[in-house]
C-alpha cells in the first residue's frame, strides 16, 4: 500500500508541475505583442527550469512518459476534422506540401550551419541554452509568413 501511494504521488507531482507550467504560460501569453502559444512558453520555462536544476527531472519524467505514451490518442479528433477540408487539401497540396518540405530545409539548414559555427569557436554549451528558443522563433516566424500569405 505504501508502495502505491508512493507512486501516486510521483504522478501527481509530476502532472502537477506540468500543469504549473502550461498555466504559467497561458498566463503569460495574452501579455505578449505577438501570437504565440501559452503551452509553447510553459514548455520553454519548463525546459529552462531542467536544464537549469530548478527542478529535477525526477520529478516529472514519470508523468512525462505516460502523457507521451497516450499522446496518439489526441490525434484522433484532428485527424478526423482533416476529412471535413479534404476538397481544400486536394485543391491546395502543392502549396502545402512545398511550404513543408521548405520551411523543414531552411530550418535544417540554418540550424546546421549555426551548429558548424559555434563548434568552431568552442561556444556550443552556450548555444544549448538557446537552442530551443531559437528553433521555436525560426519556427513560428515561417508559420506567421505562411500565414500572411494564405492561398
Amino acid at each position: 500500500m505504501a508502495n502505491l501511494a508512493k507512486h501516486a504521488f510521483i504522478f501527481i507531482r509530476g502532472f502537477a508541475i506540468i500543469l504549473l507550467f502550461l498555466t504559467i504560460g497561458k498566463t503569460i501569453s495574452p501579455l505578449l505583442p505577438i501570437v504565440f502559444p501559452g503551452s509553447i512558453i510553459g514548455l520553454i520555462l519548463l525546459f529552462l527550469s531542467l536544464r537549469v536544476g530548478l527542478i529535477k527531472i525526477d520529478w516529472v519524467v514519470t508523468s512525462a512518459h505516460f502523457i507521451i505514451k497516450y499522446m496518439v490518442i489526441l490525434f484522433i479528433p484532428l485527424s478526423v476534422g482533416i476529412i471535413n477540408y479534404f476538397d481544400l487539401l486536394l485543391n491546395n497540396w502543392l502549396v502545402i506540401i512545398f511550404s513543408i518540405f521548405f520551411t523543414t530545409f531552411l530550418i535544417m539548414l540554418t540550424v546546421g550551419h549555426l551548429f558548424q559555427r559555434l563548434n568552431k569557436q568552442g561556444i556550443l554549451n552556450m548555444f544549448v541554452y538557446l537552442a530551443l528558443p531559437l528553433t521555436l522563433m525560426i519556427f513560428f516566424s515561417v508559420n506567421m509568413l505562411i500565414q500572411e500569405s494564405r492561398f
